[in-house]
């Protein structure tokens, strides 16, 4: 699968980070220095960020700059091995994806906090709006999906889905191009963030696992056409 933008920024700071150019606890430049630096828009370096900060590379303190992790936990990770599966199929990244996340949602159900619940509930309307308006929902897809796995807090499961997120990038874009799939995504999303809204552990995961199991079917289908 062809790098995304982002996926490249990554690549290149975790390389900087285990030949030494980039020490633990270094303060590194601003997001333009950055994009800059690396020939990319500081869009693609405000999402790399997000997910080496989500993978305790590094430390987004706002007002105060972005900081190596003293103790960047991924590059020596078990889980970052995830990351060797660059040939990995949409399939294989789907089915992944159908073992995680709908105990995940489950969880969230349970233990999510209510600044979290109306997150969710705010990104399955804000991607709704999206799809109807036209515009890439790529983004609040993806945001939807990790505060998910946030409100279930389970920091372990919780990286274990970044890993497969990061690999999926592009694979969540060509599954946005399967017939009906942005609308049935979308639907998907509203019900499981009312599940979770109405603390519904076993409908939150019964209906994550319809929605990427609905995924699944598509593809497959697809591929035999």
């Amino acid at each position: 699968m062809k790098k995304l933008a982002h996926e490249a920024i990554i690549e290149r700071v975790k390389l900087k980070i285990s030949s030494g150019e980039w020490k633990p606890g270094v303060r590194l430049p601003t997001t333009k220095q950055l994009a800059a630096e690396f020939g990319l828009s500081m869009t693609a370096v405000r999402e790399a960020l997000r997910v080496l900060e989500n993978q305790r590379i590094v430390s987004v303190e706002h007002g105060r700059g972005i900081y190596i992790q003293n103790d960047p936990g991924l590059l020596d990770d078990p889980a970052g091995k995830l990351r060797e599966l660059e040939e990995s199929t949409l399939l294989e990244l789907l089915e992944a994806r159908i073992v995680l996340e709908p105990e995940l949602a489950a969880f969230c159900a349970e233990r999510a906090t209510p600044s979290q619940v109306k997150e969710i509930r705010m990104l399955a309307l804000r991607m709704e709006e999206e799809i109807r308006e036209g515009i890439d929902h790529y983004a609040t897809d993806l945001k939807f999906h990790v505060t998910i796995a946030e409100g279930a807090n389970n920091p372990l499961l919780s990286q274990m889905l970044s890993a497969i997120s990061d690999l999926s990038a592009q694979g969540r874009r060509e599954t946005n191009k399967l017939p009906h799939s942005k609308a049935k995504a979308a639907s998907y999303h509203k019900l499981i963030a009312i599940a979770i809204e109405e603390r519904e552990p076993d409908q939150a995961r019964s209906l994550m696992k319809t929605h990427i199991s609905d995924m699944i079917t598509a593809v497959k289908k697809a591929i035999a056409q």
